[in-house]
């Protein structure tokens, strides 16, 4: 199996978009989300694009990682090396973004601002609340924050509430030299680890009503479980790129459209188990394409959409930022700027807007990608002399 694995890159870019777009609803355009929700609800269920990230995550990381974790011939990486490695490239953006927020609330505290986030959270008597006494920005949350250790207890939407999955994930690595078995041998085990990964988020939406949970033990199960069916996918797809149907466009173009079918309706117990399915199938037919040319992969994967794709953890941990702290500032140089917005419900106006949300936060994404994360993480690799696997520079 060759380093690349197709397709993952842009798959990676589009889910973070969709996150974006997710919260930009409660905070940039308001005014539009019933209407908007009225005729399609893939806005509302754009939280569900988080699971994606899952199960790609434990596919690539078994693509990298697998042989080196389970044949001591070819152990390259070693686990303090690999969490190491992992560490590099999650921690120093996170960090930075932890960093600003806290200045930002200490700045708040000095002059006296108080939240604001438009009129929703005023409508839940949000709109106020003391610097470092929201339920954004607790601080008591800072110490678990700092460790990436918030969904554990059960602060997972503090501070920067988007790593509440960055806390999942940092989970995954920690238990990954025992999971990564599943992904490299065949026996019972294999076979039953996406029947319990199922099980685990089938309780979840059954007993919540929702696969929406952020904190606590249900979040880690819902995370972990699908990085494991990640995980159980990597020697599927090895075998499916032997099969000739998997090299046509069809097959592809029906995996890729059926999540968004699936989103346009409210997310049911039955219909959210089925959205995992079909990103299992979305992700084992991307990863199993070969090299080859046609225009549905030149729509999805080409120079842009991998741009982009590359960009994705600087724009998933930035949009907070953008968003929230974005909403404050402008409240707090222009309250009557903010005012008039609000009150505004020309559609026109909310695709303007949130397309320049989107330029300005793809342009901050990219000069934190390529002038900090990438050097940084260069750098902070050449600690210790073990060889790192090809693909992991780009992870």
């Amino acid at each position: 199996m060759n380093q690349s694995l197709p397709l993952l890159t842009p798959l990676r870019g589009i889910a973070a978009l969709m996150v974006v777009l997710f919260h930009a609803r409660l905070l940039l355009f308001p005014q539009w989300m019933e209407s908007i929700a009225g005729h399609t609800q893939l806005i509302e269920n754009g939280y569900l694009w988080v699971d994606l990230f899952f199960i790609l995550s434990g596919l690539v990381l078994a693509h990298v990682y697998g042989k080196t974790f389970t044949d001591s011939h070819r152990r390259t990486v070693g686990y303090g090396r690999f969490l190491w490695l992992r560490l590099t490239r999650v921690y120093p953006l996170y960090l930075v973004t932890l960093l600003l927020l806290v200045g930002w609330e200490l700045y708040k505290a000095r002059h006296g601002v108080g939240f604001y986030a438009g009129p929703l959270f005023k409508m839940w008597e949000w709109e106020g609340m003391a610097p470092f006494g929201s339920p954004f920005t607790p601080i008591e949350a800072l110490p678990s924050a700092f460790l990436l250790l918030q969904v554990v207890t059960d602060q997972g939407l503090t501070w920067n509430f988007a790593a509440w999955s960055l806390s999942v994930e940092w989970i995954s690595y920690l238990l990954f030299p025992l999971l990564i078995p599943l992904a490299v041998t065949r026996s019972r085990w294999s076979h039953l680890a996406p029947l319990l990964a199922l099980t685990v988020l089938a309780f979840i939406v059954h007993s919540r009503g929702t696969l929406d949970v952020t904190s606590g033990a249900l979040a880690v199960g819902r995370g972990v479980s699908e990085f494991v069916l990640g995980l159980w996918l990597l020697p599927r797809v090895k075998t499916a790129r032997q099969w000739p149907m998997m090299q046509r466009d069809l097959p592809l173009l029906l995996a890729f459209v059926l999540p968004f079918v699936l989103m346009q309706f409210t997310m049911t117990p039955p219909l959210t188990l089925l959205l995992i399915g079909a990103y299992l199938l979305l992700i084992w037919i991307a990863a199993a394409q070969g090299e080859r040319q046609s225009p549905l992969l030149r729509l999805l994967d080409n120079r842009f959409t991998n741009w982009l794709g590359d960009l994705s953890y600087s724009i998933y941990l930035l949009h907070a930022l953008v968003l929230l702290t974005g909403c404050e500032l402008i409240h707090y140089l222009a309250p009557e700027f903010t005012a008039w917005w609000y009150g505004q419900t020309d559609p026109l106006l909310g695709v303007v807007a949130t397309l320049l949300m989107l330029g300005v936060l793809i342009a901050l994404s990219a000069v934190s990608y390529h002038l900090f994360e990438r050097p940084l993480q260069r750098r902070l690799r050449r600690v210790g002399q073990a060889r790192q696997p090809a693909l992991e520079q780009a992870l």
